[in-house]
């Protein structure tokens, strides 16, 4: 019993270095996911930016060239001989015209989404830079506790290792079991020592210490000896 005590003292004190961290390492994963995705996001805006700037030169030289069209047909009129010369420039023209307004129409388009892609990267730079700023804090306290605590948590482990050594399967099972389950509900074996690991594990001082609440333990018997082991908290 004394190995079990030792070992649930050692593993007390590594649950209270883990929660030493508390959510920061889940933290700093979502923000290293955010600012991944965001930088990705980014490089792809200035890709299409720049598709953007190759298709607003080749519209406006289509402009450019239709309307230099539409001049030069407006110059033949006046060396029209008969009506239907006159008239078959007319349509030509304004043939020219309509797919002229349709280039115009799109280059709008082009130069609207080229605006928006320009505004939404400016946005999106700035918003990065406070990620990565966040990001880097809270990195840099992230890897400052687990520096503070690593030769501690090191020292505890061989400590653990060393200690299991001592304890027989059996009841290391038992002990594993009950102390993975002991926020909540744990089923063990209730045979002979088994039971008073069990009901030790729970009870012992340094347990309530740590989670600073009164603890009642229910032992319900089952059929088969198995237990089930109940603790409702008290605030």
């Amino acid at each position: 019993m004394e190995q079990l005590i030792r070992l649930q003292n050692i593993d007390t004190k590594l649950k209270d270095l883990n929660d030493l961290l508390g959510d920061l390492p889940s933290k700093v994963e979502d923000l290293n996911k955010q600012e991944e995705s965001t930088k990705n996001s980014i490089i792809s805006k200035k890709s299409r930016s720049k598709e953007l700037d190759l298709e607003i030169k080749k519209t406006e030289l289509e402009v450019s060239d239709l309307s230099a069209k539409i001049d030069k047909l407006k110059d033949q009129l006046f060396l029209v001989t008969n009506n239907k010369q006159y008239d078959a420039l007319m349509t030509e023209i304004d043939h020219i015209k309509e797919k002229r307004t349709s280039s115009e129409n799109e280059l709008i388009e082009l130069m609207e989404e080229k605006e928006s892609i320009v505004e939404s990267i400016s946005s999106m730079e700035s918003d990065l830079q406070s990620l990565s700023e966040n990001l880097d804090f809270r990195r840099k306290k992230l890897e400052s506790v687990i520096e503070e605590s690593a030769e501690e948590k090191n020292a505890l482990q061989k400590q653990r290792d060393q200690n299991i050594k001592d304890i027989d399967q059996n009841t290391l099972k038992v002990y594993n079991r009950v102390i993975e389950h002991r926020e909540g509900l744990a089923v063990v074996q209730f045979r002979g020592q088994h039971a008073e690991v069990a009901v030790h594990i729970f009870l012992h001082k340094q347990y309530r210490k740590f989670v600073q609440i009164l603890l009642f333990i229910r032992v319900v018997f089952a059929v088969d000896f198995y237990t089930i082991i109940k603790f409702n908290s008290v605030l």
